[in-house]
């Protein structure tokens, strides 16, 4: 029974219909800084969708703040009327609002447009690339006047709360790190004074906002980065906030710099939890826990428990709207669950590109892509139950088209079902789960195990088919590759083929990559043997890192290009380029395959020399090709056929997904 996650609680001065807090997150929907209908439209769907507290920003309290005009502005009084409209519609929804105050600090990107990158101390910042200046007196007395002065526009606007950034490695984060200040004044030096600027941010704000409205931090509850503040540390400041006058303690992990991961799948369900529960140890006030939250069991759970008195849930919303609503109402497999990918939200403000998300074609796009009843009903077949597919007979169905949905697998999913468990991205089959609700909501009939033939078509006589079958995975033509050694990553990845103890794989992409790490971790313990030999002390900790990172194969990557994983989104890069080191991967760029022989690959390098690889087993992970050929014969036989996904251009999920929606809303 989900319960307590939909009860009401009084936070200071305002109270929340339910703990569901859908936590700040920079989107790239205000070009010029200011609220536009898209930033409302977004936000409206998931107050309505059951979002009890919605915190929007980071927003620029001055023109140090970011250095990026696609930031939501809070810095001057133009601003205010349409944050007002914002707040109405929130408001107009059941739901409340926050505006979170932004001063990046050293992660600024101001030297860009001339102005001096501001921090407790100078040093070279690793993540901004520039070179700090160190603030003085009048520098802090400024800036803390400038967030006196947002907190009054916010409250002016109508906002129930606003929220103090003091976590992530921005400015507040660098003074109480002792790696990043090294100041021998007030501001510098023990904790106590580490904390001064945070702590006076914090009274100067309440004073200037009252009682009547709430007072949100936002901390880091351990930055992750060596030489800097654990949650002992994170513990002193958050009480030193609520003595100053803080109603609400959000806590995260980790800088941007940190070499941990923070929201990607990597890091467990409400991994960082337990953070929230140490700072709850020692404030009286309402403690928010997030990252990679989003199961409403899981978050009852944490609530039940008193690990925290709220739950954060960013990206859940973003992936479905109605996460909250559909949570109450029980209504579980019908959430479109975040998996992690990080590929349409933090890769694109990477990419300085409006936030989307893989597996909701419609965020960001709420008001253009409303899905309306068709008023010309069609019976349509759909050929391939991938995400491309199951995709569009979902929204074709709800629309009032009557679909029939095929593939020759035992189950819907296409690639997802095979390489989802073997490549560590399980919550991937909570997409597969969505559509099979979807199916039996709209009454999508679905026959597996049956592939679509131009008989069967014949036979339908349906009004249109879609040809959604895929890809196969791309064989070079030249007669090396047809020896027994060699064989295709996809096949590897479903357990088809056996390898031996020299694995040599021809390609860096995200396929290659991810196959290396997959057969490197052949022989290494899992994480049930870890705990176990952990928890009874039955290995030194050096073994027992060694036993989880080094396995019985020797995995070489070829690639020809300059440069591995370069289809792979930034902010997900890293992570797998860090495990291919842990993992001992050797890896070889500037490489052309020039033969295939038993035991051995010869490659040119980059200075034109051939080099013997030892080779058990060649792995080829070369790319894809489409496999359309059932479209080809529709179109001979002159019947109705559209192709997409994979089966059009062979490209990442959100493709294939975008793909089947639009065309579900064109036909």
């Amino acid at each position: 029974m989900i319960t307590k996650l939909f009860e009401p609680i009084t936070v200071g001065s305002m109270t929340v219909p339910n703990r569901l807090v859908m936590t700040a997150m920079h989107l790239n929907y205000t070009p010029v800084g200011e609220v536009t209908d898209r930033l409302i439209e977004f936000y409206r769907a998931r107050a309505r969708g059951g979002a009890g507290l919605i915190i929007i920003g980071g927003a620029e309290i001055n023109d140090q703040s970011a250095g990026m005009d696609s930031m939501l502005s809070i810095k001057d009084d133009k601003v205010i009327p349409g944050l007002a409209r914002f707040a109405d519609a929130i408001h107009k929804e059941g739901g409340t609002c926050a505006v979170q105050l932004y001063m990046a600090g050293a992660y600024s990107f101001c030297a860009f447009k001339g102005l001096p990158v501001l921090a407790p101390s100078e040093y070279d910042c690793a993540f901004s690339k520039s070179r700090t200046t160190a603030m003085t007196l009048d520098d802090i007395e400024r800036v803390q006047t400038d967030f006196v002065n947002a907190a009054a526009r916010a409250k002016k606007a109508g906002f129930d709360a606003i929220e103090v950034l003091a976590s992530a490695g921005y400015l507040i984060s660098q003074f109480l790190s002792p790696k990043t200040n090294k100041r021998d004044d007030a501001y510098g030096g023990p904790i106590e004074n580490r904390m001064r600027f945070g702590r006076e941010v914090v009274r100067r704000v309440r004073e200037e906002v009252g009682r009547d409205m709430t007072v949100i931090v936002r901390v880091a509850g351990n930055d992750f980065v060596p030489g800097s503040h654990t949650n002992t540390e994170a513990r002193i400041f958050a009480k030193a906030c609520e003595e100053e006058g803080a109603d609400l303690i959000n806590v995260t992990g980790g800088w941007h710099e940190s070499r941990v991961p923070q929201i990607t799948m990597d890091l467990p369900q409400a991994g960082y939890a337990y953070l929230a529960a140490g700072i709850k140890e020692v404030v009286n006030v309402p403690v928010v826990a997030c990252n990679r939250i989003n199961d409403p069991f899981i978050a009852e759970d944490l609530l039940q428990e008193g690990i925290a008195d709220m739950i954060g849930v960013a990206r859940g919303f973003i992936a479905d709207p109605e996460f909250g609503v559909k949570a109450r109402k029980g209504r579980f497999d019908e959430i479109r669950r975040c998996v992690a990918c990080n590929q349409r939200c933090f890769d694109h403000v990477f990419q300085l590109l409006p936030v989307g998300c893989m597996v909701n074609p419609r965020a960001g796009r709420e008001a253009e892509t409303e899905i309306k009843r068709t008023e010309n009903p069609k019976k349509i077949i759909v050929a391939g139950a991938g995400p491309a597919g199951c995709e569009f007979a979902a929204v074709a169905a709800e629309r009032g088209h009557s679909v029939k949905l095929y593939d020759k697998d035992s189950g819907i999913g296409g690639q997802v079902r095979w390489f989802a468990p073997v490549t560590h991205k399980p919550e991937f089959l909570n997409q597969l789960r969505y559509y099979a609700a979807m199916f039996g909501k709209w009454g999508v009939e679905v026959h597996t195990g049956e592939e679509v033939t131009p008989e069967l078509v014949a036979k339908e006589r349906p009004d249109l088919v879609v040809v959604a079958t895929g890809a196969a995975p791309f064989k070079p033509p030249i007669e090396a590759v047809e020896q027994p050694h060699v064989v295709q990553a996809w096949d590897v990845l479903k357990g088809k083929v056996r390898t031996g103890r020299e694995v040599v794989i021809v390609g860096a992409g995200s396929v290659g990559l991810e196959t290396a790490v997959f057969l490197a971790s052949k022989g290494t313990i899992s994480p049930n043997q870890l705990y176990f030999l952990a928890f009874h002390n039955a290995e030194a900790p050096d073994v027992l890192r060694d036993l989880m990172v080094k396995g019985i194969k020797r995995v070489t990557v070829i690639e020809m290009a300059s440069r591995i994983g370069q289809d792979v989104g930034p902010s997900t890069r890293w992570v797998l380029l860090k495990s291919v080191q842990l993992r001992g991967i050797k890896t070889i760029t500037g490489a052309t395959m020039k033969d295939i022989q038993p035991g051995k690959v010869i490659y040119t390098d980059s200075k034109g020399q051939d080099v013997e690889l030892p080779a058990d087993t060649v792995v080829l992970a070369m790319g894809s090709r489409p496999e359309n050929s059932l479209a080809a014969a529709l179109e001979k036989n002159g019947l109705p056929v559209k192709v997409i996904g994979d089966a059009a251009k062979p490209g990442k999920i959100g493709n294939a997904i975008d793909a089947g929606f639009n065309l579900a809303l064109e036909v």
